[in-house]
């Protein structure tokens, strides 16, 4: 014998499929791009006083993808002989130099073999000050989109 269905049954199972189908028609969210500037400058010598170079920029990528661009501005200040930014995403890295005190402006992108989240930018710079011993400082700076 046939069962009967309440007329309460057959309006919720209504509301349940109205629902599933309006949210199926909903745009799938995706990850945001963004955009996120920096400066990063390193400092050295005595008491960490002298000013050896400074990165500043703009990275720009989707939290979880494989690709980011970049454009950086990179200034030797009071370093022998050069200043260096390295910028770092996944497996990608990029390296960029400048001699003396010279500025200049690198792009570029950077493509790794997974996602990440965030950059890591350093600079650095080396003197001979104080006295006679060659030494490198660093500088790093994490970044998130």
């Amino acid at each position: 014998m046939p069962q009967v269905r309440s007329s309460r049954f057959v309006r919720l199972l209504a509301a349940g499929a109205a629902g599933a189908a309006a949210v199926a028609m909903l745009p799938a969210v995706s990850a945001q791009a963004g955009t996120a500037p920096f400066t990063v400058s390193v400092k050295g010598g005595y008491n960490n006083s002298q000013s050896l170079g400074t990165a500043t920029g703009t990275i720009s990528g989707t939290t979880g993808s494989n690709q980011a661009t970049y454009s950086v501005t990179l200034c030797g200040q009071s370093t022998y002989p050069s200043s260096q930014v390295t910028i770092k995403g996944g497996t990608a890295s990029a390296n960029h130099t400048v001699y003396y005190q010279n500025c200049e402006t690198f792009t570029g992108d950077l493509v790794s073999a997974y996602g990440f989240t965030n950059i890591e930018v350093t600079v650095s710079g080396s003197t001979f000050y104080p006295g006679s011993q060659y030494t490198t400082y660093t500088k790093s700076r994490t970044i998130y989109f």
